[in-house]
């Protein structure tokens, strides 16, 4: 959120004098002349004067900041969001699958573990119920053809 700060290696709520001392130290060390070629000493020293030539200007300061500050949809919406999807988070450790062999011995009709069929009908398929939805009865008789 705050670049230009990280930049310089101080908060957002340093003074003014802070950001100075922070940017001198920082500009002494990463100079080209100390580093001639070294482009990357030389990218990083243009990002420490271009977050010291915002931040030590008040009006470009407060600008930014204002810029960087989430508005209160934004807020609104960020908490909204955490609140739906931290309702859906697991709690507790690990599942334990080894729990889930009665519930699966009971709708599958055998078990899992021992290979013994719990329930005859269930695996035979005899024990079929008619799906609700099925309208293939309905369009036979309206059609007349299977």
């Amino acid at each position: 959120m705050n670049e230009l700060y990280q930049r310089l290696g101080v908060a957002s709520t340093a003074t003014a004098e802070e950001i100075k001392k922070a940017y001198r130290k920082l500009a002494k060390q990463l100079h080209p002349d100390l580093h001639p070629d070294d482009p990357q000493a030389e990218a990083k020293f243009k990002e420490v004067n271009e977050a010291y030539e915002i931040l030590s200007d008040p009006e470009k300061r407060q600008s930014y900041d204002t810029a960087q500050r989430p508005s209160q949809s934004e807020r609104h919406h960020k908490a909204s969001s955490s609140k739906r999807t931290a309702a859906h988070t697991p709690r507790g450790g690990p599942i334990d699958f080894s729990q889930m062999t009665g519930g699966f011995s009971q709708f599958f009709g055998f078990d899992p573990d021992t290979g013994e069929i719990t329930d005859e009908a269930k695996v035979s398929g005899q024990n079929r119920k008619k799906n609700p939805l099925d309208m293939s009865d309905m369009f036979e008789k309206f059609m007349g053809f299977k």
